[in-house]
């Protein structure tokens, strides 16, 4: 039962909707207009009217939770009509425009939300007017507009302010993560320097011992061998403990700047052993792509897996956004040309898809490079 009451509740809510409860309680003030219209008298053709328009407003009220930004006005704009309609039967039709006023939150900005409160409160006395309604209608209407929709403005403000700190504070934890590495980094060339004075002192008595002691030099020159392996085995696991930060730090960090602009974002990696120079690259390529998807896909979804095929290693990133041109002229934006450019670089290749993807319509981006650098 549970599963089931969970899978409709991912139908009716998209992923990045953090309290998932409270859009369903907030549905409790649509008794007001089921007790208006049940306390009057109305015909037949009007309580059917109200029984298709409390589906439509379902329909509209979840929809508007997978909207983002100014696309949030479409629902806006539907439940305005059904409360427009309705209020010429019964006042308790006001509700439809106290919700529509909750969802201008939603609209991107301040400034866009109080305007759609403003645009609300102008239809509510125009209609009103017009049709010369109760002022149980239009009072109650344009007074818990403006309080509910205003409440949830200043929430929603509050809400990014705390994203945002976060955020603020997962770059200084980084900041700090670096100046550890950093701080390892001088320990390792500390440690390095030290086998390469002692790698230096064997060879020059290796040199002494070979017309002297055969025996003895060959057992230096082998001293020596063993060194120099044991050195290199050691620089390349510290390294490769360096260069899976690298990648690792841009993939939390993508995780926190979609997060806290209301994208939900998933990823997954294997652990693959990446060269330095390719790590760096494909670090910077997944910011150019998250920072692409921020301004133009509108997505409220976003995934990315690194994977390792074969001797290539593949970075996809997909989004549910509007899509992309496929065309050359996709390629020749500022940012996309670069991840071009840096794909080319590592002798790579580098593809977009906009056909439908595991999120949906949007786009695909995928990067393959061979396993080691080639540049």
């Amino acid at each position: 039962m549970k599963s089931f009451i969970k899978k409709i509740d991912r139908r009716l809510l998209p992923d990045s909707e953090e309290n998932r409860l409270a859009p369903y309680v907030w549905l409790i003030y649509l008794s007001i207009f089921y007790f208006s219209m049940a306390f009057g008298k109305h015909s037949g053709s009007e309580y059917l009217a109200a029984t298709l328009g409390s589906i439509v407003f379902l329909a509209l009220y979840f929809w508007a939770y997978w909207l983002r930004g100014w696309n949030v006005y479409k629902a806006i704009l539907g439940i305005m009509l059904l409360g427009s309609y309705f209020g010429t039967v019964t006042p308790g039709a006001n509700v439809f425009f106290v919700y529509a006023g909750a969802f201008c939150c939603r609209l991107g900005n301040p400034k866009r939300a109080m305007a759609g409160l403003a645009f609300i409160t102008l239809s509510t006395l125009t209609l009103s007017w017009s049709y010369q309604l109760s002022p149980y209608f239009y009072i109650p209407a344009i007074m818990f507009t403006l309080m509910v929709g205003g409440v949830n403005i200043f929430q929603a403000e509050i809400e990014k302010k705390r994203k945002q700190l976060l955020l603020s504070q997962e770059e200084v934890r980084t900041l700090a993560r670096t100046a550890e590495r950093e701080r390892i980094a001088r320990d390792l060339h500390d440690l390095i320097g030290h086998t390469f004075s002692v790698i230096t002192l064997k060879a020059e008595l290796a040199g002494k011992l070979v017309d002297k002691d055969l025996p003895r030099a060959k057992g230096e020159i082998k001293q020596l061998e063993n060194i120099s392996r044991d050195a290199l085995k050691q620089v390349r696991e510290v390294v490769t403990g360096f260069r899976a930060s690298d990648l690792n730090d841009e993939f939390a960090h993508a995780k926190f700047t979609l997060e806290s602009n209301d994208i939900n974002f998933e990823y997954q990696f294997e652990d693959i052993e990446i060269d330095d120079n390719t790590n760096k690259e494909l670090a910077i390529i997944l910011k150019e792509l998250i920072t692409n998807i921020l301004k133009h896909a509108h997505a409220s979804k976003v995934s990315a897996t690194l994977s390792k095929i074969k001797d290539r290693i593949t970075l996809e990133v997909q989004d549910n956004g509007v899509g992309i041109n496929t065309g050359d002229k996709a390629k020749k934006g500022f940012g996309l040309k670069g991840i071009g450019e840096r794909v080319e670089k590592l002798k790579g290749t580098f593809s977009i898809s906009s056909e439908s993807s595991t999120l949906g319509k949007g786009a695909t981006f995928t990067v393959s490079v061979p396993e080691e650098s080639l540049s």
